[in-house]
């Protein structure tokens, strides 16, 4: 397959203005560890070609991989690894302008991002919300995915970044077993402790409820265990007023001493 003539003659029509933010550049290492299988390896090499090809001709970084992404969103992978390979102190811009073109990948964006380790963590995931805040949840589960360690630190950077991204995160994460869907709770209201009320619906929905059909005695007894355990998080997070956790307690039938043990301990 010829790639490089056809992704040259794509670009003979463009204008060759420079974008001027990519003046503003930071300190980074190269990728390194990550390895690109045989075939991303020679698209890689190609568009490592593309990329200088349009430096010579006064692209910026960040315009050549809105135009490669624009045109091969499929093969994000390899366009980025070319693109942090060359431009390591543009990552911000690299990741901006990817997830710009094509919104849709942004997954497959952070995923390059991560793997290849251009930044931190946090700090990927930073530029990500900023730039697609509507897929907040998905950039944090891509992280947990990759490099879980780092969860909770990527979430209290999201909720920071863009608050309105809390409901998403802790409903994505509803099926987490309890534990870690308590240290979840607990980051989201750390962050932006201002939206526990607003946050009061989502936690009451994701607790599940005490009162399962058909489920035996033992495993009512655990829905009622996790539903203490998740408000006893929240509630001592501050993220829920003494109202609200009422509320909630009677929505699932908790007792008054289940209660009392939430606020006291």
């Amino acid at each position: 397959m010829k790639v490089l003539p056809t992704l040259l003659a794509a670009s003979v029509f463009m204008t060759y203005a420079s974008y001027a933010a990519d003046s503003a550049v930071v300190e980074t290492t190269k990728p390194s560890v990550y390895v690109l299988d045989e075939e991303n390896q020679r698209l890689a090499d190609t568009y490592a070609r593309m990329l200088r090809y349009y430096e010579q001709r006064n692209f910026s970084s960040t315009r050549s991989v809105r135009v490669l992404m624009s045109n091969y969103p499929h093969h994000v992978e390899p366009i980025l690894y070319a693109a942090f390979d060359r431009y390591p102190r543009h990552y911000r811009h690299i990741i901006k302008a990817a997830i710009d073109a094509e919104p849709a990948f942004t997954r497959d964006v952070i995923s390059a991002a991560l793997n290849l380790r251009v930044a931190d963590p946090a700090e990927i995931v930073r530029i990500a919300v900023e730039t697609e805040p509507s897929y907040a949840e998905a950039i944090v589960g891509t992280v947990d995915e990759i490099d879980p360690a780092h969860l909770n630190e990527v979430i209290r950077v999201a909720v920071t970044t863009e608050p309105h991204t809390a409901d998403g995160i802790l409903r994505a994460n509803k099926e987490a077993e309890v534990g870690k869907l308590e240290s979840i709770i607990q980051a989201v209201l750390a962050a932006a402790p201002a939206v526990g009320g607003y946050l009061a619906d989502t936690i009451s929905d994701i607790i599940g409820s005490a009162e399962a059909e058909e489920s035996g005695e033992i495993n009512q007894d655990q829905e009622r265990q996790r539903a203490i355990t998740l408000l006893r998080s929240a509630y001592n997070a501050g993220g829920l007023t003494k109202e609200q956790l009422n509320a909630i307690a009677a929505r699932h039938e908790l007792t008054s001493q289940e209660l009392d043990s939430i606020v006291n301990q």
